[in-house]
């Protein structure tokens, strides 16, 4: 019996056509665009679109928002850009194993996601202050609508922070959170599924923003530095 698709899944199917057609205007040189995420494996569940986008000359990053947003779909979504034959690093995995080329080369997209790496403790540490850079963003930043947009990724990078040191704790290649909250040990499991319905989902997904901001980004930034700590401590015990 056929598997009828959710309003989301329909909502994507519609509007992807037009979005990739917008960033190939945008960036002639693309090779290859991917879908990979939640959309693909549980798109009933997804809130966003990701795209791994593939090609020969990079642009500045401000070329495909641009592009991406001038589709007008009603979710968001989240561009990665890399070149050709540059290496994705930790969302090879992500892309390999749920990844839907939409557009291109297929050996393309093989080739900037041949390496794999387990992420370190240390990596999650330097995440923690690209969310730092994303609040002196929004501080400097005029425009209403994009000094939102930063301030969510701020709170979102203290989030793959801590997603990073969950699978740096489990040696694992396994980006999708929900997954990981299951193979991590209690205490950690509980800790890391309350990181992400704060961070992920109820800030950077529904936009419930806190009145000071910049408190809660220092309180959330200092429990998540010492989840990866505790994380990093309990790796080395027998």
């Amino acid at each position: 019996m056929p598997i009828a698709k959710t309003d989301r899944t329909l909502e994507i199917e519609k509007w992807l056509p037009k979005i990739c057609e917008a960033l190939l205007e945008a960036d002639p040189e693309i090779v290859a665009i991917v879908q990979f995420g939640s959309s693909v494996y549980a798109p009933d569940l997804a809130l966003d679109l990701d795209l791994l986008v593939v090609t020969r000359s990079k642009k500045d990053s401000k070329v495909y928002w641009d592009a991406v947003w001038s589709s007008g779909q009603p979710f968001w979504v989240d561009v990665v850009v890399v070149e050709q034959g540059e290496q994705l690093g930790f969302l090879s995995a992500a892309v390999r194993a749920f990844g839907r080329l939409v557009f291109g080369d297929k050996q393309v997209v093989q080739e900037v996601t041949k390496e794999m790496p387990v992420p370190t403790f240390d990596e999650a540490r330097r995440v923690l202050r690209a969310g730092e850079a994303y609040l002196r963003d929004a501080a400097q930043e005029p425009d209403p609508i994009i000094r939102e947009t930063h301030y969510r990724n701020a709170f979102n990078s203290l989030f793959d922070a801590a997603r990073l040191a969950a699978m740096a704790f489990l040696l694992t290649e396994e980006t999708r959170w929900g997954i990981l909250a299951n193979r991590l040990p209690d205490p950690f499991d509980q800790r890391f599924r309350a990181i992400i319905h704060d961070l992920h989902v109820a800030i950077f997904y529904r936009r419930e923003l806190p009145l000071d901001v910049e408190a809660e980004f220092e309180r959330q930034r200092e429990r998540v530095r010492q989840f990866i700590d505790d994380l990093e401590t309990a790796s080395k015990r027998p």
